[in-house]
């Protein structure tokens, strides 16, 4: 099964539904939790392929994860405040053709911690979803909003939820502990769009927790610092000339 995993809130009322309508015909199954709501909107309750759920607690974005899957379904977890193109699913699954998924985790967006001048000074390279990407290349952290990964290695909902606000590290961290390997997948500059406007961009995580640096996601980084792997920030195919990865 295809599955597509969204947590939102109230204040994304509003644009929730350009997100629903681009990834639903995509998948077999979209899963929502509705963080803060009180009801289930008619429009989704209304359509066989939707589960939504309201979780008795804020989950945040750890609700991505609050939901279960088979061990060999194909989960993509997304973001309330993305359109998905109508290729989405099937161009990010025929990468898999070429990185197994049993041992890699792909996705849009991507952060890696490499030697950013000629001194070896070393610091965070990110690839954001809606910009040009012409390589593959190994990441330490990626997004969850444009994430991709087989449903037995998907962290569950008690592994990840008291990393609430900041589950992109906790994720990374799961996937690395494993030894599975994360990569930004090549596109074309704007093959994503966001629907984010400025009065919402306040209500984001990135303002309300990121910018606060709260103790908890601080420790979080800082494991997730001595955890990185090797060759961040590679390109594929420049570690398979060196026999780093099969061909």
């Amino acid at each position: 099964m295809i599955r597509a995993h969204l947590a939102t809130f109230p204040p994304r009322a509003g644009i929730l539904m350009q997100t629903v309508a681009s990834i639903l015909p995509q998948v077999d199954r979209l899963c929502i939790c509705l963080n803060g709501h009180d009801r289930i909107p008619d429009a989704l309750a209304a359509d066989d392929r939707i589960e939504a759920m309201i979780p008795d607690r804020d989950l945040k974005d750890a609700g991505k994860f609050a939901f279960r899957t088979a061990d060999d379904d194909m989960v993509f977890t997304i973001d309330d405040d993305i359109v998905y193109p109508p290729d989405y699913v099937s161009r990010t699954m025929a990468f898999f053709d070429d990185l197994p998924a049993d041992r890699n985790v792909l996705g849009f967006l991507g952060s890696a911690w490499v030697a950013k001048d000629d001194k070896g000074q070393q610091g965070w390279k990110n690839w954001m979803f809606h910009k040009r990407a012409p390589h593959m290349v190994k990441v330490d952290i990626l997004g969850t909003g444009t994430a991709c990964q087989l449903g037995r290695n998907m962290p569950r909902l008690d592994q990840i939820e008291d990393a609430r606000g900041f589950v992109d590290l906790r994720h990374a961290r799961h996937h690395a502990q494993a030894g599975r390997w994360m990569w930004v997948v090549p596109r074309q500059n704007g093959y994503l769009t966001s629907t984010m406007t400025g009065d919402l961009e306040r209500t984001g995580l990135f303002h309300t927790v990121n910018l606060a640096r709260p103790p908890a996601m601080v420790a979080e980084l800082r494991a997730l610092m001595a955890e990185l792997g090797p060759h961040s920030g590679e390109q594929l195919a420049r570690l398979r000339a060196a026999g780093l990865v099969a061909a």
